[in-house]
């Protein structure tokens, strides 16, 4: 038989070496998506754009995610693992380098498009390779993305703020380049080619388009608007409130390290505790509370930190949606499954920035802020509240020896 990753992750230690390579792509993600969606008020100020179109350039980025979030998942399914995270990491390093020499908004839309359409792929590609490789920690190696991808969050804003100018920005894309450059060529040393053997499927992908995985499709979809409202305007609402630009850059780090401290003890939870869907439900009621506290409480440098660290912490316990959508179909499917739940994610970040932004100048931060995230989150914890809940795979095996027995 092949040397394929699923033989390798029975060591403990070839386990954590893969998840680390692999988890570390999300980094980039996260690390990319705050450089630009922190700085993007400072980089089309720089090259004389009205701001207030930010919210159509992440639009372009959404875009780019959602059309390739599918293919993503799969080529995860359906071709190689490894070789789809290289092409994908190779088209965000190239692109999120090149956004760092824009002079225009043509070329921000269309670098910003194409570094999505990298991170389309590669998301779902990473999260099911790290929650297929052993199903009893499931939502556990997938938290090592969600870490990775937050600490990418929590470092961005601060590069940007001490290696960027009043006239310049390419360094800190730079610097996302060449870390996407060191990804790919540690995962060609280390990832092996074949992922695992597959067996035949018992149902087509249509056939596994289940109650559960459409309802935590749509949760995520609302989800997804109030991420992207909030990333695209929480800093300009912050400085707008009054919060100096280099208190704002620190608020805005929390966010990661807030996911950083509670995505392991949220996927820990799912894992041996409690029921995923309970606990994703959690982690939308705490998004909820967050939103709630940011616009409808007077903005001050405290509540603003009270609002991101449960925003931060509730994303990293809804985290486990993407386990609870991969154990709601067959295990030949948990890729494309995973590419459909993202690509419904970001069908809804496409609307949430200009929601926002189009809400802002007539009518405030405030009122835009309760379009754009405290009715999409009600929405988002009332669909997670609808789905069935699924069984982990574990249970599943188990209940099968048992049967044997």
């Amino acid at each position: 038989m092949s040397q394929t990753v699923i033989e390798e992750a029975r060591s403990l230690k070839k386990l954590i070496m893969l998840a680390a390579v692999v988890a570390v792509g999300m980094f980039l993600v996260g690390f990319d998506s705050d450089l630009f969606l922190f700085g993007g008020t400072f980089i089309l100020k720089i090259i004389h754009v009205n701001p207030i179109l930010l919210g159509i350039t992440a639009t372009g980025f959404s875009a780019g995610i959602a059309i390739f979030s599918v293919i993503g998942g799969f080529i995860f399914d359906k071709i190689s693992a490894r070789n789809g995270i290289i092409i994908s990491l190779g088209i965000i390093s190239v692109f999120s380098a090149l956004t760092g020499f824009v002079t225009n908004e043509y070329e921000l839309v269309v670098y910003r498009f194409l570094v999505g359409f990298g991170v389309g792929m590669i998301q779902p590609e990473i999260s099911a390779f790290l929650g297929d490789m052993r199903p009893k920690e499931r939502a556990t190696l997938i938290a090592s993305a969600g870490v990775m991808f937050n600490l990418g969050l929590a470092i961005a804003p601060l590069v940007f703020a001490n290696y960027s100018s009043l006239k310049t920005f390419d360094i800190p894309f730079v610097i996302a380049g060449i870390t996407g450059l060191i990804l790919i060529v540690l995962t060609i040393l280390i990832v092996p080619a074949t992922y695992k053997i597959q067996e035949k499927p018992k149902k087509g992908i249509l056939g596994n388009m289940n109650r559960s995985l459409i309802l935590a499709s749509l949760s995520y979809f609302f989800f997804g608007i109030a991420f992207f409202a909030y990333e695209s305007y929480f800093t300009p609402y912050m400085i707008s409130s009054g919060i100096k630009e280099s208190t704002a850059a620190v608020i805005f780090s929390l966010f990661g390290f807030a996911g950083i401290a509670f995505a392991y003890p949220g996927a820990i939870v799912g894992d041996r505790f409690m029921n995923r869907k309970y606990v994703t439900q959690i982690g939308a009621a705490s998004i909820l509370i967050a939103t709630v506290v940011m616009f409808g409480i007077i903005l001050t440098p405290f509540i603003a930190i009270i609002a991101v660290v449960l925003f931060g912490g509730g994303y990293a316990v809804y985290g486990n949606i993407q386990a609870f959508s991969q154990e709601s179909v067959e295990d030949q499917w948990v890729g494309t499954a995973v590419g459909f739940l993202f690509l419904i994610f970001n069908i809804g970040a496409m609307i949430g920035g200009p929601l926002m932004g189009s809400l802002i100048p007539s009518h405030g931060y405030v009122v835009a802020g309760v379009f754009a995230l405290i009715i999409p989150m009600v929405a988002s914890l009332l669909l997670m509240s609808l789905a069935p809940k699924v069984r982990k795979r574990s249970d599943i095996a188990q209940a099968s020896v048992s049967a044997g027995r």
